[in-house]
């Protein structure tokens, strides 16, 4: 039963080709033995399809989708038919005999998506029914574009509806889900009596057209908005105002534009999320900064007029000298970071500090060198003679 339900679309791909079709019409005018076995062909598959959807959803598609590869590989024969004489008679009964069957299997499509609707949509359209459809739905988009134009709608939004409309389209295998999908968009945007910017904006957000493009024009437009306020907390509401706006947006159906990616919904608002923990961590550092700059100005931390390397060179010159004891090394450092600063390091971590002691550069070393040079020499200008109430040895 099972091979009988399935072996009949393979015998069609196999008989009706133009050569043995064109050779089985020269034989006879009687095709109704060929009619009838393509009807019983039709009927087993009907009860094989529901008994396979019983089974699962995947194997239900899987065979219906043996259907349009039949009907395919048919209106491929009948495309080949155009290289023939258009005035022959056989010509003209290979193509009313294709056409009727292209038929058939397009009412069996149909029939099998009353039965499962959700599989019916999410298979590719047969190459029989797209020509019709992408023409219909290319008419539209070029009647919206017009429209848009008129309205001195956004340039940048309304290129990038009408490529993606138009890539939709274009779709190899585009499913009766997508056509669904671009009709819907097409007639709510046609039944809007006056289109602006701000309205499509909302309604492409309200009709899932999730595209990359639409995504990266919400994106960019947020950071031009970002980028044009400097202050931190400015920042948040703007995040917030654009959450509270895409909040207030109720979905028009449960369509997307693109069906195996994240709704454009989740994508904006998993950016605006992740944009406020950036500014709120940059708000956390300006605070820390801020509170470093205080405690400095208020004498918390002594300045020493070196860099952050030259100071912790010198406290290594203290420690291998034995001006300073060793038994605590890490706790000598942690002192002098904790009261000292710089002047262009207000807050200096107590491990950088002991790292850079040891990690000298050749510069760093040279320019330490000078200034002991500088303090010797400060020693020998003011205390190299012996003071008037100095004893002689």
């Amino acid at each position: 039963m099972e091979s009988k339900s399935i072996e009949w679309l393979y015998a069609l791909e196999h008989n009706l080709t133009p050569q043995r079709l064109i050779e089985n019409l020269l034989k006879t005018s009687n095709q109704s033995d060929a009619y009838n076995r393509l009807e019983d062909g039709v009927d087993m598959f009907r009860p094989y399809f529901v008994e396979r959807l019983c089974v699962s959803q995947k194997q239900a598609k899987t065979v219906l989708v043996q259907v349009v590869v039949a009907s395919d590989k048919i209106y491929d024969f009948l495309i080949e038919t155009a290289r023939y004489s258009k005035e022959s008679e056989t010509t003209e009964k290979l193509r009313y005999r294709y056409l009727k069957i292209l038929s058939q299997l397009e009412s069996l499509l149909e029939d099998c998506g009353k039965i499962e609707s959700d599989i019916f949509y999410q298979i590719p359209l047969t190459s029989h029914s797209t020509a019709n459809v992408r023409l219909a739905l290319r008419q539209k988009i070029n009647i919206l574009q017009h429209r848009m134009m008129a309205a001195d709608i956004d340039a940048e939004l309304s290129s990038l509806l009408v490529k993606g409309l138009l890539i939709l389209v274009a779709k190899k295998g585009i499913s009766r889900a997508e056509v669904s999908y671009a009709l819907t968009l097409l007639d709510v945007l046609k039944d809007t009596k006056s289109l602006e910017t701000l309205l499509v904006e909302d309604l492409l957000f309200q009709l899932d057209f999730n595209t990359p493009t639409f995504f990266n024009y919400w994106v960019n437009n947020c950071n031009r908005l970002l980028d044009n306020e400097p202050n931190l907390y400015r920042q948040k509401e703007i995040l917030i105002g654009m959450e509270d706006r895409f909040n207030g947006l109720i979905p028009k159906n449960k369509m997307k534009c693109m069906v195996d990616d994240a709704s454009v919904s989740t994508q904006l608002k998993e950016f605006l999320k992740e944009k406020k923990r950036h500014i709120n961590q940059r708000i956390k550092l300006r605070r820390a900064e801020l509170q470093d700059i205080k405690l400095a100005e208020s004498g918390g931390r002594i300045l020493f007029n070196l860099s952050v390397a030259q100071f912790g060179l010198l406290i290594r010159l203290f420690i291998e000298n034995g001006l300073l004891m060793k038994e605590d090394i890490r706790g000598t450092f942690a002192h002098f970071a904790a009261h000292f600063r710089t002047p262009k390091t207000t807050a200096m971590s107590a491990e950088s500090l002991q790292k850079k002691s040891t990690d000298v550069e050749f510069s760093v070393a040279r320019k330490m060198k000078g200034l002991l040079i500088n303090m010797v020499n400060w020693i020998n200008e003011n205390y190299n003679t012996p003071r008037n109430n100095a004893t002689e040895p």
